[in-house]
C-alpha cells in the first residue's frame, strides 16, 4: 500500500435506510412493468438528498423480457445502472450519481459476459455504445433524467413543479396539462402512489402513455 492510499482522503461514510417497494407499470407502446425499492441514504458531512434505487426484472407485455432478444439486451445493459444513488435537488431535478465509479466497475465485470451471450453486430454494436455511455458520468446522467418513473418521483417527493417530461427520446419534452395524481404516506414521507397519463403526437399519430406506481405494504419479518 503507498503512502498516498494511507494518507488520501477517505470516503464518506453512506448509510442507506429501511426501503420501501413499489410496483411500476409504464404503457407506451408495450406495457413494462417492474419492481423498484427506494431508499433514504444518509451520507457523512453532505447535507443535500439522496435516494437510492434498485430495480428487479422487467417484464413486457406480461412476459419476461428475456423472452425477446432486443428487451433481454436492453434489460440486461439497464440492469447494470442498478442499485443507483441518486443526490436530488430541492426542486425535484437528478443532479448526480453519487455511485458512479462502482457503476463502471459493474459494467467492466458484466461486458465479456454480454458480449458472449448475444452475438451479432447490432448487438456488439448496442453493447459498445452502452460501454461508453456508462464511462461518461455526464451521458450516463442525461440518461437517467430522462427516465420517466425516476424523475417523476424525484419531482413528486421533493415538491417540484415540473410541466415537461421526456417520453420520446432526442425530442421535446412533453407538456403535462393536468397535476399528477399522487398520495405521500404521512409517516415514511415518501411517495404512496402515483398515477398519470401524458397524451402526444409522434409522427402524426396520437399517442398515450400512462404511468403508475404503487407502494407496496411493508413485509413483515418471521422470526
Amino acid at each position: 500500500m503507498g503512502i498516498f492510499n494511507i494518507f488520501g482522503k477517505r470516503p464518506p461514510r453512506v448509510e442507506v435506510l429501511a426501503p420501501v417497494e413499489y410496483t411500476v407499470k409504464i404503457q407506451y407502446p408495450a406495457i413494462l412493468e417492474f419492481l423498484v425499492t427506494v431508499s433514504r441514504m444518509k451520507v457523512e458531512d453532505d447535507q443535500r438528498t439522496f435516494f437510492q434505487f434498485d430495480r428487479g426484472e422487467v417484464t413486457v407485455n406480461g412476459d419476461a423480457s428475456s423472452d425477446y432478444i432486443a428487451a433481454d439486451l436492453a434489460a440486461q445493459c439497464g440492469a447494470v445502472l442498478y442499485p443507483l444513488q441518486l443526490c436530488v435537488g430541492a426542486d425535484g431535478s437528478i443532479t448526480q450519481i453519487f455511485n458512479h465509479p462502482e457503476i463502471v466497475k459493474r459494467w467492466e465485470e458484466k461486458e465479456p459476459r454480454l458480449l458472449e451471450y448475444f452475438a451479432g453486430p447490432e448487438a456488439t454494436e448496442y453493447i459498445h455504445a452502452t460501454a461508453r455511455s456508462i464511462q461518461d458520468e455526464a451521458a450516463i446522467l442525461r440518461a437517467i433524467q430522462q427516465d420517466l418513473f425516476l424523475a417523476c418521483w424525484c419531482n413528486l417527493v421533493m415538491g417540484g413543479r415540473r410541466t415537461a417530461y421526456q417520453l420520446i427520446p432526442f425530442k421535446e419534452p412533453v407538456p403535462y396539462e393536468h397535476d399528477i395524481k399522487f398520495t405521500v404516506n404521512k409517516l415514511t414521507k415518501m411517495i404512496d402512489t402515483i398515477t398519470a397519463e401524458w397524451k402526444f403526437e409522434q409522427d402524426g399519430s396520437p399517442r398515450r402513455t400512462q404511468l403508475t406506481a404503487v407502494c407496496n405494504p411493508i413485509k413483515e419479518t418471521v422470526v
